[in-house]
């Protein structure tokens, strides 16, 4: 498949525990509820939502720009639920060759290998369907867990941006990257 293939209908991705899915509008209220804990988005750089329907105007957002082919937002779901407790997202796509990695969790589900399972079903759908060389990430220094998982994953420490711009914040920013060689 390549990247402009993977754009025509949206890429479900299942894992042993998770349904990795196109948010729909019945999820706001689910996505709501994790992502306006502050705990969540500390490390975000982002306001959390003001309410659901900012929330579905997100949901929104998310679906025109997959449309452009200029990211794929995954909604993270329970298998025995179909409750979102997160989100994983490719994007910021630069000719189809390099991809920017995010993800966020509910608190309630952290430290149990959600984040893993996720990324390590995106990740090679990064490389193998989109046919990426590169998928990069950017992360607070402070932000000790990200790091973990990332290098769980085996993406490689590049450097440090100074007071780069993440989100309404500038701040230090670590970049991380795994290329296509490595992942193969």
């Amino acid at each position: 498949m390549s990247f402009n293939e993977s754009f025509q209908e949206f890429p479900s991705i299942e894992t042993e525990r998770l349904l990795l899915r196109e948010l729909q509008s019945d999820d706001a209220e689910d996505y709501y509820n994790y992502f306006s804990n502050h705990e969540v988005t500390r490390f975000w750089g982002y306001d959390s939502p003001k309410n659901i329907k900012t929330v579905a105007s997100t949901f929104i957002r998310f679906s025109n720009a997959f449309k452009r082919k200029e990211m794929i937002v995954w909604g993270i779901s329970s298998k025995e639920t179909n409750k979102i407790i997160g989100t994983c997202i490719l994007g910021n796509f630069v000719r189809g060759s390099m991809a920017n990695i995010n993800y966020n969790l509910s608190i309630e589900h952290w430290k149990k290998g959600i984040m893993l399972e996720s990324l390590g079903a995106i990740i090679p759908f990064g490389f193998k369907n989109l046919g990426l060389h590169r998928i990069q990430a950017m992360v607070m220094p402070e932000n000790n867990a990200s790091i973990s998982l990332l290098e769980k994953c085996n993406f490689k420490k590049e450097g440090l941006l100074r007071e780069y711009s993440f989100g309404t914040l500038f701040t230090d920013t670590l970049i991380y990257s795994l290329l296509a060689e490595e992942f193969n």
